[in-house]
C-alpha cells in the first residue's frame, strides 16, 4: 500500500457468483463494504472482540419493548454464555418475556390498518405488529404480585433493595418455578441486571398492587434506585482493580444507554479518596475518568434529533470522557431485530465462545439471600 493514508483498507464489492458457500464466511466480509452492512459487520467484529479478550467485563444496554417482538431468547442465549457481564435494561423487556416463559402467546396483527377498537373489545394489547392476550398478561403480572407480597412477607425488617438485588430475587423465584426468563437464567450465572426505570413497567404496577394497602411506614421491602448507581460504579471500580477493560453494547438507546456511560465518568465517586468538590469544578479528575474503549451501537435512531439517549453517534462520548479516542467503536443504524438475528447466527456457526468470563457472585453476597 501507498503511503495515503486514506488508502490503506480496500472497499470490496459484493459479487454474487463470489459468495463464500457458509453464513459466517460471508459476514466476517461484510465489514470491508459500505454504508449499513459495513456498520453491521464492524459492530459483530468488535462484539466478537468483547467476548474473546479474556480481561474484558462486558456491559450491555437493552431498551425498547424487544422482548415483546419474541428477542429475549437471543438475550437469555447471550446471559447463559456468558457474553454478558452486566446487563441493564428497560423493565419492559424483564416482564414481557415471561409472558412468553409461561407458555402464553404473542399473536400476530397487522401493522398497517388495525382496528385498535376492537383489539380493545377481544382484549388484546397491540406492539404495533404483534399483540398479547390482556387476560394472560395480567396473569403475568399477577406473578410479580406473588413475587413482591412473598418477598416483604419474608423480609423481618425495614429492608432496602436496588433494582439489581430485586431482580436477582425474582430471578431465583422464576427459577424455581420453571419460568426460564432472562432473570431467571441470570440469577443461576450470577448476572446483574440494572433497571434504572424499573418502575416504568408492569414492575411498577405490581409494587403498588402487592403493597399499597400497606402504610409506607410498615413496609418492609424499599426499591432505592440512587442504590444502582453506587453499585454499578463499584463494579466498574472492581473491574478496574482486577485489570478488566470495561466494554459497552447497546442494544438501542434510552435509559440504559445513558445509564451504561455514566460509569465510565462517575465509578470514580465511590473510593475512599474520592475527587473533591473544588477539584470536581476545576475539572481535574481526568485520572478519574476510565472511557470505554471498545463500544458497539444498534439503534435506528438519527442523532439529529437529539432523542438517542446518552450521546449520540460512537464518537460524540469521546467529548464527555465516556469512550475512547483511540478505542474499537462501532455503530449501525438498522433494526435491531434484523442485526441481533444476522450477529448471532454468526457468533453461533463459527463458534464464538466466551474467555474467561470475571465472577461476579461477589456482587450478590452483599446482602442475605432471601429465596
Amino acid at each position: 500500500m501507498e503511503n495515503n493514508p486514506y488508502k490503506q483498507s480496500q472497499r470490496q464489492p459484493f459479487d454474487p457468483d463470489a459468495l463464500p458457500k457458509d453464513f459466517a464466511s460471508d459476514f466476517a466480509t461484510w465489514k470491508d463494504s459500505a454504508f449499513q452492512v459495513r456498520g453491521l459487520g464492524e459492530v459483530a467484529s468488535v462484539w466478537e472482540e468483547t467476548v474473546t479478550n479474556p480481561k474484558t467485563l462486558n456491559f450491555l444496554g437493552y431498551a425498547a419493548s424487544m422482548s415483546s417482538a419474541g428477542y429475549w431468547p437471543a438475550i437469555r442465549w447471550l446471559v447463559q454464555n456468558r457474553f454478558i457481564d452486566v446487563l441493564v435494561s428497560t423493565g419492559a423487556n424483564l416482564t414481557e418475556d415471561i409472558y412468553e416463559a409461561m407458555h402464553q402467546t404473542y399473536w400476530k396483527v397487522d401493522p398497517w390498518f388495525p382496528d385498535d377498537e376492537d383489539l380493545l373489545k377481544n382484549k388484546m394489547d397491540r406492539f404495533y405488529d404483534h399483540a398479547a392476550d390482556e387476560v394472560e398478561y395480567r396473569k403475568m403480572e399477577m406473578e410479580i404480585i406473588h413475587f413482591i407480597k412473598e418477598l416483604n412477607k419474608k423480609l423481618t425488617e425495614r429492608t432496602i433493595f436496588p433494582t439489581w438485588r430485586l431482580l436477582y430475587e425474582f430471578g431465583k423465584w422464576l427459577s424455581a418455578k420453571g419460568i426460564k426468563s432472562i432473570l431467571a437464567v441470570a440469577a443461576e450465572n450470577n448476572i446483574p441486571v440494572f433497571s434504572p426505570a424499573l418502575v416504568d413497567s408492569g414492575f411498577g404496577e405490581a409494587y403498588v398492587w402487592a403493597l399499597s394497602d400497606i402504610p409506607r411506614k410498615d413496609r418492609k421491602l424499599v426499591v432505592e434506585q440512587f442504590y444502582d448507581a453506587e453499585d454499578i460504579f463499584r463494579i466498574a471500580e472492581w473491574g478496574l482493580n482486577n485489570g478488566l477493560e470495561k466494554t459497552a453494547g447497546y442494544i438501542g438507546g434510552g435509559v440504559p444507554k445513558d445509564f451504561t456511560q455514566l460509569v465510565a465518568v462517575s465509578q470514580a465517586l465511590v473510593r475512599p479518596t474520592r475527587p473533591g468538590e473544588e477539584e470536581l469544578l476545576e475539572g481535574g479528575i481526568d485520572d478519574a475518568v476510565y472511557p470505554y474503549k471498545f463500544s458497539f451501537q444498534i439503534t435506528t435512531d438519527s442523532p439529529q434529533w437529539g432523542g438517542l439517549s446518552g450521546c449520540g453517534v460512537m464518537t460524540e462520548p469521546i467529548s464527555w470522557g465516556k469512550q475512547a479516542g483511540g478505542g474499537r467503536n462501532a455503530q449501525v443504524f438498522t433494526d435491531a431485530t434484523i442485526a441481533l438475528r444476522l450477529i448471532l447466527r454468526y457468533f453461533k456457526e463459527k463458534g464464538i465462545k466466551r474467555n474467561g468470563p470475571p465472577d461476579l457472585s461477589w456482587v450478590f453476597k452483599q446482602q442475605p439471600e432471601v429465596f
